[in-house]
């Protein structure tokens, strides 16, 4: 099978399916006429798609002439409440909704990956899953999947996103550490209210929440190895009625972004600790809440990471793997990672020839569009060699 032919092939049908969704975008677990889309485009092909009570997206199912395991292949379909810079033929026709991160890209790549496998059954030994996910901008809305049933039988499961800072014809597939988890956290500290003129009367939860802002940076810088990385933000905090009334009660939201899923797993006791002793040195107490996001994303399955590199080889060249740094960003790709084997990876599409060199989540995003056929080569081959080995 000569996949860079193949795959060449579907490069019209990829940009016409992505200019489609490009110029529909539709939010985060709103992607009604997205899947709606996607589930026509695939009964055209004649594979089997299932959809969910409750959610939007999808599932296709190709099963090969042969037996054999089951390799899933994902991609993403939300998009971003971010109004669009005019200028493309196909821009977003829906105001204050874009597609600024790419999802669009992977829906389509998918899709044409989907052509190329329906159209060799006869030579596929198992079967391959197609996964159009909704709400990957949300959190962890990948989950909701898993609970249905979607990565029963699944061996494998491929991911990749295209990305801004690597220059079109090049890709990443690493071992190792790659996104960080996005959890988030609220600490309610409550005083007592007494007036700005006899602020000894009462306890200020303002001023006790200050305090434990400062004291939550303690965590960082000397409770986990200067090695590794952890970041921990408060975002908002919210307390007080009056100019001259002292709050008695004030809420701190903030995330945690961290690569060690164990002291991850720690980090509600440490906040909680940190606020509970801090407050307590002003009289105040706290309640504390934390929500586990996105776990790490971490490639831990380095033969899975030979398999994506040399499916990306094969269809860019010998030379087209480049080294990416790991990110503080997160991506609910990870969830599924915490149930069967996976591997993540980055396809570039950046092009400063062409003048393509904005990043990600802003109005005026895009992409070079002549590479994204062979991200369609990579889903195809990918699945077929795992399921050839």
């Amino acid at each position: 099978m000569n996949m860079q032919q193949l795959a060449k092939e579907q490069e019209s049908y990829i940009i016409q399916a992505r200019h489609h969704l490009h110029a529909h975008p539709e939010l985060s677990c709103k992607e009604t006429e997205t899947t709606r889309f996607i589930c026509g485009e695939l009964e055209k092909m004649g594979i089997a798609v299932e959809t969910f009570e409750g959610i939007t997206g999808c599932v296709g199912t190709i099963e090969g002439a042969h037996p054999g395991k089951t390799v899933m292949l994902r991609a993403d379909i939300d998009a971003l409440p971010i109004q669009e810079t005019p200028g493309k033929s196909y821009c977003s026709q829906n105001a204050g909704v874009m597609h600024a991160c790419g999802h669009d890209c992977h829906t389509a790549m998918l899709l044409g990956a989907a052509r190329i496998l329906s159209s060799h059954r006869e030579e596929i030994h198992g079967t391959v899953k197609l996964i159009f996910q909704m709400g990957e901008e949300v959190g962890r809305k990948s989950e909701e999947y898993v609970t249905r049933g979607a990565l029963e039988g699944v061996d494998a499961i491929f991911g990749m996103h295209v990305w801004a800072n690597l220059d079109a014809g090049t890709a990443n597939f690493e071992v190792g550490e790659r996104m960080a988890c996005s959890d988030r956290f609220t600490i309610r500290v409550r005083g007592e209210k007494a007036h700005g003129s006899a602020p000894h009367e009462g306890k200020d939860a303002i001023l006790a929440a200050a305090a434990v802002v400062m004291a939550l940076q303690s965590i960082p810088s000397r409770e986990i190895s200067p090695l590794d990385s952890l970041v921990v933000t408060v975002g908002m905090m919210n307390g007080g009625t009056k100019e001259n009334i002292l709050a008695d009660e004030t809420e701190l939201v903030g995330t945690v972004r961290v690569f060690d899923r164990e002291f991850r797993n720690s980090m509600p006791e440490r906040i909680r600790r940190v606020a509970s002793q801090v407050a307590g040195g002003y009289g105040c107490t706290v309640d504390c809440d934390y929500y586990f996001g996105p776990s790490p994303l971490i490639n831990d399955h380095e033969e899975l990471c030979r398999l994506a590199e040399e499916a990306a080889k094969a269809e860019l060249g010998e030379d087209c793997l480049r080294a990416l740094p790991k990110m503080t960003g997160a991506e609910d790709f990870s969830v599924y990672m915490e149930h069967v084997p996976g591997v993540f990876g980055y396809l570039g599409v950046r092009n400063r020839e062409k003048g393509i060199v904005c990043t990600h989540h802003h109005p005026s995003f895009d992409v070079d569009e002549d590479t994204l056929y062979h991200g369609a080569g990579i889903y195809a081959r990918f699945a077929l060699d795992f399921l050839g080995k």
